[in-house]
């Protein structure tokens, strides 16, 4: 191909930024996935033939193409790249799961996104080219592949970068399962993409192990990286010990990003090891991991402090929603004092965090309980055809979040759990993750889970399952005992249940549902 030189530059967007930044050191490896290394002039390279392939396929402004290529491969990043250099926007069909890319979307859920986005056309790589297949004839939609038609004789029609544009429809299962659209435009993607590179320039990233999907919250986190000259080493999903000997062996790895439950793990893990402190950490060959950033559910506090014995001031927590962007951060200084510790930490720079009466929108004290609301620049224009559920979602440019929780005097927001998760027992509400938070401070307890069991009667009953070291011996009574006289007697458990394993779904946390439905 002979495309001009620096032919993007007229887009001057991120996508711009990053592309010019590869072309700099074109042999620098700044990718590495499946033992593999790819330099900058590589992604170029990607990114070039995915803007040829699809400017034949006839792709333009406005379009959105459905991405469909093998997990967290180059192209995941580079396919998005070329759609938004031509104008248009993208969603992935590969999975709606943020954590973990385990469980593929079924067919139906797929040609659904396709029809429910309007898609043009399906990018497929060669692995995933069976299934493109089958959305082809289930969608009527064509698929591109590339190499396209390579000549590259002709200037390359890039399309201005336009903020209010739409940029991505990132899809989450929900808990009906049912895959649900959120909207984001360019000036979002770009908000949150610059926050992560402010805090990867103050706090400094060299470089980034990655083994949540590139599709999903990640994302502008791996363009910031990019966009910092630092490099991607991503995992096709997490697998705590592969992780561990891949920081180890790279001695380069000086961030990461994870789910909460993974983090877990990681904790589990070295201590199974025998590894109790920073030095014997430090020992293990994890010395240069500078940041451990986790988010996706709130950490309980004996668990952040057990993290905070084992790494010293390493660990980060972000509160954020794929509707509203990074909300809240946690800094790894601040998980060492047990009162912060509680919280989620106070809003990312930009970020207006509210408490509010979840029906009247009326904003509510320092230290009341209520909805968590969220005013900023990576706000989502709202859920995919879904003109209802967004007007009750944003409201005079806030994102009421179904999160409940309350802000202190000094900005830190603790989080009590979902709206729709709360438990009323004898007329009080009792917040599953504070009572989940108190059986895992038991020590020997390594997962919780605290759900509502309701009777015949409609009344609520709450019902925890756990899961234990076995190598510790832990008194379900006296886990009681504690639970009555740290919170009150109305919320000890009725039943507690315990497991060797804590069936997981497909988030990797505790599936209640499946709990629930057992009886247990």
């Amino acid at each position: 191909m002979s495309l001009p030189e620096h032919w993007w530059s007229a887009h001057r967007s991120y996508v711009s930024e990053i592309l010019s930044l590869l072309a700099a050191a074109p042999e620098r490896e700044v990718f590495y996935w499946r033992d593999k290394a790819f330099s900058g002039g590589d992604l170029i390279r990607s990114v070039t033939e995915s803007f040829l392939a699809l400017r034949e396929r006839g792709v333009g402004k406005g379009d959105v193409v459905a991405i469909l290529v093998a997990p967290n491969s180059p192209e995941t990043l580079t396919v998005r790249y070329a759609t938004h250099l031509l104008g248009g926007a993208v969603c992935y069909v590969r999975t709606t799961n943020p954590g973990t890319r385990a469980t593929v979307l079924p067919l139906d859920h797929q040609i659904q996104i396709l029809r429910e986005t309007e898609a043009v056309t399906v990018f497929a790589d060669a692995e995933s080219a069976e299934r493109a297949a089958e959305l082809a004839e289930g969608s009527g939609l064509p698929v591109t592949r590339v190499p396209g038609r390579a000549d590259g004789a002709d200037a390359p029609a890039v399309v201005a970068w336009e903020p209010d544009a739409l940029a991505v429809i990132s899809f989450t299962s929900g808990s009906t399962g049912r895959p649900k659209g959120i909207r984001l435009a360019g000036r979002a993607w770009d908000a949150t993409l610059r926050a992560w590179v402010e805090l990867g320039r103050e706090y400094g990233c060299a470089s980034l192990l990655v083994s949540t999907p590139l599709s999903h919250g990640v994302a502008p986190l791996a363009d910031a990286v990019l966009a910092s000259g630092a490099a991607l080493h991503v995992h096709e999903t997490f697998d705590v010990e592969k992780f561990v000997d891949a920081v180890a062996a790279e001695r380069e790895v000086s961030w990461t990003f994870m789910a909460t439950n993974h983090v877990f793990q990681l904790i589990d893990l070295l201590l199974e090891r025998g590894i109790r402190d920073p030095d014997a950490v430090a020992a293990a060959g994890l010395s240069a991991l500078k940041r451990i950033v986790y988010g996706g559910s709130p950490a309980a506090p004996a668990r952040i402090a057990q993290g905070y014995q084992l790494f010293g001031p390493v660990l980060a927590q972000g509160y954020a929603t794929t509707e509203s962007g990074k909300v809240t951060t946690l800094t790894p200084a601040e998980h060492g004092d047990p009162e912060l510790a509680v919280t989620v930490g106070r809003p990312f720079p930009k970020v207006e965090v509210v408490v509010c009466n979840s029906e009247s929108g009326a904003r509510l004290a320092v230290g009341e309980v209520g909805e968590v609301c969220v005013r900023s620049p990576q706000l989502m224009d709202g859920y995919n055809r879904e003109p209802e559920l967004t007007a009750r979602a944003l409201r005079d440019g806030w994102y009421f979040t179904g999160d409940i929780g309350f802000l202190d005097e000094r900005g830190y927001l603790t989080l009590l759990g979902r709206v729709a998760d709360v438990i009323k027992v004898g007329g009080v509400k009792v917040h599953p993750i504070v009572l989940e938070g108190e059986i895992l401070s038991h020590p020997g307890v390594r997962h919780a889970a605290v759900y509502a069991v309701r009777d015949a009667d409609g009344s609520d009953h709450i019902h925890a399952a756990i899961e234990c070291d076995p190598a510790e011996k832990v008194d379900v009574e006296d886990i009681r005992a504690r639970i009555a006289e740290a919170l009150s007697p109305i919320h000890v458990p009725e039943n507690i249940a315990v497991f060797d394993a804590l069936p997981m779904n497909s988030n990797g946390k505790p599936d209640k549902a499946l709990l629930r439905a057992q009886g247990v």
